[in-house]
């Protein structure tokens, strides 16, 4: 574990580092107000973690993309009409009203392209699940979205097919521990480069396995997941959730810690 946390430190500061550098800030600079210089010092080089807060912090200093929780995120690039007031409605975190404009008799017969249709079936289940906390009627919606995927094992994927696979295991994983076979399928066909559409948004299936796998009390695998993520991130110049990734990280790599602390008491 001790080797996976300074992996993970040593990402974090990196990219904290180069972001820095990037926009001409000393660290000095970067500091005041927020912290020891000498701090910012230790974190660029791994050998420090900064709390969520602070890492907060210096996202927002450091005008890193930052969104609070990624239930706020809006992941699918190409949006059918009816996404708009939908997209309002989900950054406000608004759940249960876009579950019940969803719903609407009137909406579904004016779609009219799979792509379109698996839009909604995956927003609907993912919406209904925040609403409501509640995994089975979320993965009727998702698994409908899935079930148009013809054939169902192709060769290649459309990002949203990717988006799918993670989420329906995001929802099993709440009545299935340890069950995170659709995660590892999503991540292969990532790294075999079977994704077809510009996938600069696909960062989020680290983000949601390593949400799991932190749920699940697993931090050593959360800390290489989230890794691994920001590495994938980084190889395809894809900036989408990064600052979360970097949040994650660092409540993975505290935990991590307090949980060695713990161990050794």
């Amino acid at each position: 574990m001790a080797d996976d946390l300074s992996q993970a430190g040593q990402l974090l500061g990196r990219g904290l580092r180069a972001r820095r550098l990037e926009l001409g800030i000393a660290q000095n600079v970067l500091a005041t107000g927020l912290c020891a210089q000498s701090l910012i010092n230790k974190i660029e080089q791994g050998r420090g973690i900064p709390n969520a807060i602070l890492l907060t912090q210096l996202c927002e200093r450091l005008r890193l993309p930052m969104k609070q929780a990624l239930r706020q995120n809006y992941p699918i690039r190409r949006q059918p009409t009816f996404s708009r007031k939908v997209h309002k409605l989900y950054q406000a975190g608004r759940f249960a009203e876009v579950v019940a404009y969803m719903d609407d008799s009137d909406l579904l017969p004016t779609l009219k392209t799979d792509e379109d249709l698996k839009t909604y079936y995956y927003y609907y289940g993912w919406a209904l699940y925040q609403a409501t906390q509640e995994s089975t009627g979320a993965l009727q919606h998702v698994r409908t979205a899935l079930t148009m995927m013809v054939p169902q094992r192709p060769t290649q994927y459309r990002s949203l097919e990717v988006l799918l696979i993670a989420v329906e295991n995001y929802l099993v994983a709440a009545s299935q521990p340890g069950n995170f076979e659709g995660f590892e399928r999503a991540l292969a066909i990532m790294q075999t480069e079977r994704v077809m559409d510009p996938d600069e948004n696909l960062n989020v299936v680290f983000y949601q396995y390593a949400q799991v796998l932190l749920q699940q009390g697993q931090v050593n695998r959360a800390v290489q997941t989230i890794s691994a993520g920001v590495n994938w991130a980084t190889s395809h110049d894809s900036h989408y959730l990064l600052a979360d990734d970097y949040t994650l990280l660092a409540q993975a790599y505290l935990q991590a810690h307090q949980s060695m602390a713990v161990a050794q008491s």
